[in-house]
Formats: C-alpha cells, sequence, structure tokens
C-alpha cells in the first residue's frame, strides 16, 4: 500500500504523485490528504490498516457533513478499472510495486458517504461558502481549519502568515471560477514555500505541482485559504 524507506517503514516523504484525481469531484479530499501527506505523514499512515486478507479499514472523524462523527469502514482492495487503468485515483509504481494508499483511502471515503464514488462530488460553491475544503480537513485530522479570507481576496494574508501557517501546519487552497493563474473550482495543497525568492508550490490533486511568485499568488483566482495552524 505504501511505498517503503530502508527500514522497512512507510514513507510518503517523496513523490506524491500517486494522488491523481479521476473520475470523482472529490479535489477537496484529494487536496486535503496531499496536504496532510506531505506535511504529517503519520496521520495518514496511522488512518489506514491493512487487515492481510485483501482488506483495509480506514477511519475517519466524520463523513463529508463535517459533524464530529467518527466513522470506520472497511473496504476490500478492487479499485474501479476502464480499459486497463484505474479511473477514479491513480496508483503510482515505484520501485516496480504498486502504491495504492491514497486509492484506498479514497474508496474508505466513498464508502463511508453512501457507498458511492458520487456521493463523494463536491459542491463546486467554493465562491458561496468554503465546507468542503474544510469538512475533509477535519475528516482527515479532526481539527477544524482557519478561513484566512472569508469571502475576500488573497491580499489579506501575507507571505510571513503563510510562512508561520505552513512551518507549524497545514494549508489548503480552493480556486474561484473566475480566470486565473490555477484552474477554476479546484483544490490545491500547499506543498511548500522558499522565503529567498517569495515563491510558493502548490500541489495539484490531479497530479504535478506549480510554483508561482507570491504577487502571482495573491493575484490568481485563488478564493480559499483553509489552515490548521498547529498540527499535529
Amino acid at each position: 500500500m505504501f511505498a517503503l524507506d530502508d527500514s522497512g517503514n512507510p514513507d510518503l516523504s517523496g513523490d506524491l504523485t500517486n494522488i491523481k484525481q479521476g473520475d470523482a469531484g472529490d479535489c477537496y479530499f484529494l487536496a486535503a490528504l496531499m496536504t496532510v501527506a506531505s506535511r504529517a505523514p503519520a496521520t495518514v499512515v496511522n488512518m489506514v490498516h491493512d487487515n492481510g486478507n485483501g482488506t483495509y479499514t480506514i477511519s475517519f472523524h466524520s463523513k463529508y457533513d463535517g459533524v464530529s462523527n467518527p466513522v470506520t469502514v472497511t473496504v476490500n482492495g478492487d479499485l474501479p478499472y476502464r480499459r486497463g487503468k484505474p479511473f477514479e485515483n491513480g496508483i503510482e509504481n515505484i520501485d516496480g510495486k504498486n502504491v495504492s494508499w491514497a486509492a484506498i483511502i479514497e474508496k474508505g471515503w466513498a464508502a463511508a458517504n453512501g457507498n458511492s464514488y458520487k456521493g463523494i462530488d463536491g459542491t463546486d460553491l467554493s465562491n458561496a461558502q468554503d465546507h468542503d475544503v474544510h469538512n475533509a480537513l477535519y475528516a482527515i485530522t479532526g481539527e477544524v481549519g482557519v478561513d484566512r479570507n472569508p469571502g475576500g481576496p488573497m491580499t489579506g494574508v501575507s507571505f510571513e502568515q503563510m510562512q508561520q501557517d505552513f512551518t507549524k501546519g497545514l494549508v489548503t487552497f480552493g480556486t474561484s471560477n473566475s480566470d486565473g493563474e490555477l484552474v477554476s473550482d479546484h483544490s490545491y495543497a500547499l506543498l511548500g514555500l522558499n522565503p529567498s525568492d517569495k515563491t510558493v508550490v502548490v500541489g495539484d490533486p490531479e497530479g504535478g505541482h506549480t510554483t508561482l511568485a507570491f504577487a502571482t499568488f495573491q493575484s490568481t483566482n485563488i478564493n480559499q485559504y483553509i489552515a490548521i495552524p498547529t498540527y499535529p
């Protein structure tokens, strides 16, 4: 399920491209999952258990509704395939082995929400509400996120504030439907900051990452900045 380090322990510190969104409209969840995996990998490792019989047990702090109500589900390792490839979350092949933790956790998220991938589609209402990313971060961490710019432009968030949030905790973004540097109505993970040139590395749950100058970050179509300022 996980890539392993030299000691045989799960290793999420390297390439996170095995988080790659498929047909389900759950970028909010996968962006939150990427955020947590990159900053607090032990949380992801501890939320899923390989039962050793082809099934996996995954624990969440809530369902999609964001209401505190821990839920645990058990799913098998069979993933939806089309023409020989998974069409929900992708599976990365690392050192000749399939790494499927993101796909398994996503399947668990679907099982916890009506046992359907349609049940985890986002609302696409980022201009009106920020519930999707909030709910996903809460489901994974059990912590309530802080919205740094509720309904407003990113100009209200300083680089220093972002650096503080990133150093001590987690940050996930969402975009509006306006034109901008990033895909509209989509969610992203903050993967890195460079204070020397004030650039921001934004991870895309559809695969890959983008490096933006902070000035560009402030002026693009990001309208959600949701932080868990101290985590874990």
